[in-house]
This record gives C-alpha cells, structure tokens and sequence, in this order.
C-alpha cells in the first residue's frame, strides 16, 4: 500500500486501499482483500493518516475449537513528519521522511494492526460453553451426561471459614 503523495496538494484527501492478505505476509487464517480507507491531511510539513481497517479471518474457537469467520475492524493513526535528519525513533505511530521523498509505503503497518485486531481471547460467541473436560463433547451442541467431580473434603473447613 503505497501512497505517492508529490501528487496531493496540502489539505484533506480521501483514500481507499485494497491488497490480498497473502501479499501482505498475513498468517494463513486471514482470507481475501485488506480494505483500507484513510483520510490523509498533507501539509508542508508533515502527513497525517487516519485509517480505518477491514479485513476477514476464519480462526479456531479457544473454548470450543469450532472454526468460525471473524470480520476484523480497526482504525490507526499514522503521522509522518519532514526532517533534514531521520531520527530513529520507538515510538509507534510517528515516522520520519526525508524532504526528498515521493511516497509512503505502509504496507508493514497495515499488517501490523491487522495482527494486533486480533482479540487475545478467540472465541465463536461471547457465551461459548466451551467442550466437556471429561468427555471432550462440545457443550455447545449438546448436553454431557458426565457425573461432576466430588469436592475434596480437604479444603472443607476452609470452604466454610470463606462463607
């Protein structure tokens, strides 16, 4: 995803990106295109991107192991600024570039928040019952007819001393 912005006066800009995960090294779980919508606002000394990320994955529940699809939404800010000298800097969003330069490519950053969309916990609906430890069954499907484990009597008075 590249944007040659020599080609944009100063001001607010509409733009619209679409690229196939694959060609953006996404992990084989994302399928399809990666649609980005920014806003650039380009000003002499620097550019300002504000995006707004759409992309599809199929991925394993972590309760119940289903595979479902999961629409992935995001939006990021990018900010570019001008400088003489091109200072390394850690944080995230802000980059350098040199006065001469003609174009941004963003392509590693789109990836980036399209991996980091990704939710810590991958579950197929908020209430997954998850499977039967005993029995493997998914609880979502069907009801298990294990018998639930007796308490320990060991942790009994202290049980009682909690209530």
């Amino acid at each position: 995803m590249i944007i040659k912005f020599t080609n944009f006066n100063n001001g607010l800009h509409q733009l619209e990106f679409e690229k196939r995960a694959l060609d953006l090294n996404l992990p084989p779980e994302f399928k399809g295109d990666v649609k980005v919508k920014c806003k650039m606002d380009k000003s002499s000394h620097q550019i300002v991107l504000d995006c707004e990320l759409s992309c599809f994955a199929n991925f394993k529940c972590d309760r119940c192991n289903d595979e479902f699809p999961l629409n992935i939404n995001s939006e990021f800010r990018l900010v570019y600024i001008f400088s003489e000298k091109i200072i390394e800097n850690e944080e995230l969003n802000l980059q350098y570039l040199s006065p001469d330069a003609t174009k941004i490519d963003f392509s590693v950053e789109v990836m980036e928040y399209c991996l980091l969309s990704v939710p810590l916990k991958i579950l197929c609906k908020e209430d997954c019952k998850g499977l039967c430890v005993k029995c493997g069954l998914n609880l979502n499907i069907d009801t298990c007819i294990c018998e639930e484990e007796k308490a320990n009597t060991v942790w009994e008075k202290l049980n009682k001393l909690k209530k």
